[in-house]
Formats: structure tokens, sequence, C-alpha cells
């Protein structure tokens, strides 16, 4: 078999490897769109002790953005319905750090939010160190725990509706039992919030989908091998 020969198949390894990463990629942003759609649609049971709300910017005085506020407000929402079906209190936990251009944390900004809106400051525990989602959870779970007489707190958690099905996976992988409810934002936002949930979903599960990747890649290069070899005989 001539050297132009073994460049063809070569070329054929190529690009269908490359129409796989594609393809996988394509699927991996379908599914992160559909689950991301019912997630955000759920509504957790109404028997938590704890509700997290996840801090993203704030505005330079101090006070929440309309994003932010947001979930403060779906979480109050939650709170109050809990209230009314079943009669059971619930504890606040804004989480967040404090940003370089942040004049105090994301977590005291919500904590002032709720306490302006009549929450008393009994029912919330500020978390203020956070710098990610991952974080949020984390350090969140630990001021539960501390405060918790129990090992088993019910605990959900208030973010925007397109940022619940990640912040509910970053969760699992912690092992942290919580549920997401997610407040709204503009339709036309939700295009550049999916593409950005999609590139952030698949650089903290990196490792899985590189090794996912190589897997079809190597099995794709050695049914090609199996392919030259057959024609060389």
């Amino acid at each position: 078999m001539e050297v132009s020969d073994l460049a063809l198949y070569v070329y054929m390894a190529f690009t269908t490897i490359s129409y796989m990463v594609i393809t996988y990629l394509e699927c991996v942003l379908i599914g992160s769109i559909v689950m991301s759609l019912k997630a955000a649609k759920r509504v957790p049971a109404f028997n938590k002790d704890y509700i997290l709300i996840l801090g993203c910017q704030i505005k330079k005085d101090g006070t929440l953005t309309k994003l932010l506020q947001g979930r403060a407000d779906r979480a109050v929402w939650f709170a109050n319905k809990q209230k009314e079906k079943t009669g059971k209190d619930i504890i606040f936990v804004p989480t967040g750090g404090q940003g370089s251009d942040e004049i105090i944390s994301e977590g005291e900004a919500i904590k002032n939010y709720l306490m302006s809106i009549g929450i008393e400051e009994s029912r919330i525990l500020a978390e203020t160190d956070s710098v990610s989602t991952y974080e949020n959870m984390k350090n969140s779970v630990k001021i539960i725990n501390e405060h918790f007489d129990s090992d088993d707190p019910k605990i959900a958690f208030s973010t925007t509706n397109y940022h619940v099905f990640r912040s509910g996976v970053i969760a699992s992988t912690q092992g942290i039992k919580t549920e997401g409810i997610g407040s709204k934002t503009k339709r036309y936002f939700w295009i550049n919030a999916f593409i950005r949930e999609f590139i952030a979903a698949i650089y903290y599960e990196r490792k899985k989908h590189i090794a996912l990747i190589s897997l079809f890649a190597l099995n794709i290069i050695g049914m090609i091998l199996v392919i030259y070899l057959s024609n060389t005989v």
C-alpha cells in the first residue's frame, strides 16, 4: 500500500475523531439545556430546615443586583410557602465572599437585604468566605452542621433558574443532599447563560469528559487500523 493510501487513513481517523468530538459536545450541550430547564421548574419539598442563597456580584454601594435580589426573593417565597403549608420555619443561609471590587461580602449584603424586608436576624446564618459555587455549598453546609443538632439537616438552595442544575451537580459531587429552586431571569439572557453554564460544566468535569473522548477516539483509531491492516494483506 502506498504512502498516499496511509495518509488517507490518517485523514479518515482525524476527520472521524473531529466529528465525534463535535457530536459529543453537542450532546452534552443539549443534555445540559434539557436538565437545566427541568431543574429550573422544580420546586423542592416543603420540609426544609435551611435554604442557601447562592451569592453573585453585588452593586458598588453594597446592595443587591436584580439578579441576586431575585435569588433572595425566591428563597423568601419558598420559606413563606413552607410556613403556610406545614407551619415549619426555615433558616436562611446567604452565601458569598467579598470580591476585590465589593465593599462588603455577598453573604453580608444578602443578609442585610433579608433583614430590611423583615426577616429576623436569628433566622439568618451568613457565610462570607466563599468565592465559587463549590465553596458556597461546602462552607455553608459546614456552618449548618455546626448549628443543627441532627446528622441529617434538610437543605434547599436558591439561585437563578439557569444555574440550578449545575449547582445541584456541584453539591452532589460533595455528597451534599439538597434541592434547588430557581429565580426567573430575562428570556433573552438564557442563550448567554446556557453557553456560560455549558462551558463551566465542561470545565468542572473536564477529566471525565477527556477520558470519555479519549476512549471514543481510541476505538475509532482501532477500527480504522483494523481496516487499514486488512487492506494491506
